[in-house]
């Protein structure tokens, strides 16, 4: 390059320098953007947010799983309560005119503790226990236990009584109280 070339760039390039805007004052870099201090409180903010919201993910996670093993444990009793309440609808269902049960003077001959008894047509005894069973990927085992005592009328319902509950704990998922009435009952003068 020549001298005068090298003298013309220089020129131009203070011209352009003159041009430019000065450094921007303290006053104006607080304009420009954020300061460290905003940054930090943000992160913390947005951290607190979504370790909150992980939280009630998991916690809802946690009551799904609770809430699908009650639920097939509930559906675990209904089948076994069907069961009964069909073995309720045979019992002594055929004698005529009715059953010599209906006329029983002491609770413990009447037709809720023959049926409850009964290890033919009948329950076969106060209490029985199935499983195991995978309920929610835990076993669990259901308990039966029926008593006539215990009900509204002791000569004809069975007062029965349900019970999931995991195995090795003792705190059951889910309980069930019902009475059942054999069908022969309804026969009883």
């Amino acid at each position: 390059m020549r001298q005068s070339e090298v003298r013309n760039l220089i020129q131009r390039l203070v011209l352009e320098l003159k041009l430019m805007p000065a450094s921007p004052t303290c006053a104006d870099s607080r304009e420009m953007g954020f300061t460290l201090i905003e940054v930090l409180v943000a992160m913390i903010v947005a951290a607190v947010f979504v370790s909150m919201t992980m939280q009630a993910i998991v916690t809802s996670a946690a009551f799904r799983v609770v809430a699908t093993q009650y639920d097939e444990a509930v559906s675990w009793i209904q089948e076994d309560l069907e069961m009964v309440v069909n073995q309720a609808t045979q019992y002594e269902v055929a004698t005529q005119p009715y059953s010599s049960r209906c006329l029983a003077t002491l609770s413990s001959n009447g037709l809720a503790a023959g049926f409850l008894n009964d290890s033919v047509v009948g329950l076969g005894g106060a209490s029985t226990t199935s499983g195991p069973r995978a309920l929610g990927g835990k076993n669990y085992t259901l308990t039966r236990t029926a008593n006539y005592a215990s009900s509204s009328d002791p000569f004809r319902l069975l007062n029965v009584t349900y019970q999931v509950t995991a195995e090795g704990e003792s705190k059951p998922i889910a309980i069930v109280n019902t009475e059942v009435i054999p069908h022969a009952v309804f026969k009883c003068p």
